[in-house]
């Protein structure tokens, strides 16, 4: 698929599981964030997406602010002649005062270019919690586990280390290891069809999340 025939959408967010960080135009298919969108918005054969960590823009002299640095995301997605941007993080238990600074940023300038934002509250894991049988696809497990009703009424990983949705879905998935790797939730996620469920379990961070999405971004389509 040429460039020309294809949505970009520039994506922005934290770390290696929500984002990672590849400006290149590619499918999106790694990432929780992007695989996420192409799911909301159709799954549609045009999209392409640029990763982008958030650290980044702090290489491209942003102002103070966390809403300068979604701002600067939307400037660079309109200079690279990109199509749309998002832009998601964790609330790591600041959920109000996240998104507003998300939505002011959004909103500044006159800028044109469409543009959906969102905080995955307490942090991304909460949303692949979301799905137990997408949990049992993407990692093959025997059977389907059981999974919180609530995800996002999980602390925050950096309010309690030992019990949060990191370590809820490590112990859910059987693993050993400190926390499940990329690959793993890039499969989690791959494998969530019905989006209505991370709507109703995640109704504080993903469901606006959505309806920005399908809002702003998927009329592209």
């Amino acid at each position: 698929m040429s460039p020309e025939q294809s949505v970009v959408v520039e994506v922005f967010g934290e770390g290696k599981t929500d984002v990672g960080h590849d400006p290149r135009p590619q499918r999106p298919i790694r990432g929780v964030v992007p695989i996420l969108l192409h799911r909301l918005c159709g799954k549609p054969a045009l999209l392409l997406v640029k990763r982008y960590a958030i650290p980044f823009l702090q290489q491209k002299g942003t102002g103070r602010g966390l809403h300068n640095k979604v701002t600067a995301a939307r400037k660079l997605a309109h200079q690279n002649k990109s199509h749309a941007a998002v832009f998601v993080m964790d609330s790591e238990g600041d959920l109000v005062g996240r998104r507003a600074e998300l939505a002011k940023g959004r909103d500044a300038g006159p800028s044109s270019l469409p543009m959906a934002v969102g905080v995955a509250h307490p942090c991304i894991e909460a949303w692949l919690l979301s799905d137990a049988a997408a949990i049992r696809r993407g990692l093959g497990l025997a059977t389907t586990p059981t999974v919180p009703d609530r995800p996002e009424e999980l602390p925050a990983p950096s309010h309690d280390r030992k019990s949060n949705p990191k370590t809820e879905l490590t112990k859910i998935a059987g693993s050993t290891k400190k926390e499940l790797s990329t690959e793993e939730k890039d499969s989690i996620a791959a494998a969530m069809n019905d989006m209505r469920l991370p709507r109703e379990r995640c109704p504080l961070g993903f469901a606006p999340f959505a309806g920005d999405v399908e809002d702003r971004i998927r009329p592209l389509f």
